[in-house]
């Protein structure tokens, strides 16, 4: 493996040079940031994979949801398009994403867009909807053409950025020195019984003035992906378990602590499932499954394969939650869009 970084490392070297040359040009003024005077909330992180981005756009969303007009925009990672789209809770996920998609259907009454351009897709949204007075910004860290209000910074607990290396030797995208850009940070994914002593630890090695905050994932319901049906319980039955996610262990974990019996069809993140596929998972499930278990993610995919509809297709109900001081974040996500209260 040595040999295998010593080779790549010149690669990390220039790309560490070249998106540390960007952030400078920015931070100087030779780049502009288009400023709108309207709360804009982003969320994102430093790495390549899965840190959790959704769910937490879905949090604050969900937080801030009975008061204001919002507007979540993304890219709309997985769809085979790259123009501007609004999301509908009937769109196709090859369309507008399966993430988009997903949280359309968890937030059906607010704005949900997609564009490779955050600027376009702001300016769209805001000559359809002039009303509209937050946006929510979904994997937009590195998207310095937007001046974010309240930059949020999302690091996985299982692989924290201090532990990584920029690409293509590591997964970081850029130096590490990129999270002082942040307003704050979430360690993700923490296990249920992290201690304050151990965060305090991960707090100083993550060498950030602002606040850090821990949060979990929250396992729920077992919904049918056709009628929503909730599942009561699995214990006892065989499963058979389909992920297109960049980490699937943790649902692997909490299967394996409810003690059932499960197999598992790994896909990558964002898969496009095609027929050959959906032909494999069913004669795998036919084999000696009960029920065909996935992520809400791949279930905005899946469903739309009619050989599934006669079949027991389930997805696991996820989200997130804060160990500690969530009516700190809470507060600082209101506070923040509060200052900007002529907009309301």
């Amino acid at each position: 493996m040595k040999w295998f970084i010593w080779i790549l490392s010149p690669l990390s070297l220039l790309f560490s040079v070249i998106t540390r040359t960007r952030n400078t040009l920015y931070n100087l003024g030779f780049f502009k940031e288009l400023q709108l005077k309207i709360p804009i909330i982003g969320v994102g992180n430093i790495t390549v994979g899965g840190t959790g981005k959704t769910p937490h756009c879905e949090y604050i969303a969900k937080t801030l949801d009975s008061e204001y007009k919002l507007a979540l925009l993304s890219k709309g990672y997985g769809r085979n398009t790259n123009n501007f789209n609004y999301v509908e809770v009937n769109s196709k996920a090859i369309e507008v994403g399966d993430e988009a998609l997903q949280t359309k259907q968890n937030i059906p009454n607010q704005i949900v867009a997609v564009d490779h351009s955050r600027v376009n897709g702001i300016q769209k949204i805001l000559q359809d909807f002039p009303k509209t007075n937050v946006f929510i910004l979904d994997d937009a860290f590195q998207h310095r053409s937007i001046k974010i209000g309240l930059n949020i910074l999302l690091t996985d607990y299982n692989n924290p950025v201090y532990k990584d290396f920029i690409m293509p030797v590591g997964k970081l995208r850029e130096s590490r020195i990129g999270i002082k850009r942040a307003d704050c940070i979430i360690v993700t994914k923490c296990p249920e019984n992290l201690s304050e002593k151990e965060a305090d630890k991960i707090k100083n090695k993550l060498k950030f003035d602002g606040t850090v905050f821990f949060s979990k994932i929250k396992y729920k319901n077992i919904i049918s992906v056709y009628d929503k049906t909730v599942l009561k319980s699995i214990k006892g039955k065989s499963i058979l378990l389909i992920t297109g996610i960049a980490n699937s262990n943790p649902i692997l974990d909490y299967l394996q602590n409810l003690n059932v019996n499960f197999r598992h069809l790994k896909f990558s993140d964002h898969y496009k499932y095609e027929s050959k596929d959906i032909k494999k998972i069913i004669k795998t499930y036919q084999k000696s499954n009960d029920i065909i278990l996935t992520t809400e993610k791949d279930a905005q995919k899946l469903k739309e394969f009619n050989e599934f509809k006669n079949l027991p297709v389930y997805y696991l109900k996820v989200t997130i939650d804060f160990l500690w001081n969530k009516d700190k974040f809470d507060k600082k996500i209101k506070d923040y869009v509060g200052s900007y209260s002529s907009n309301k």
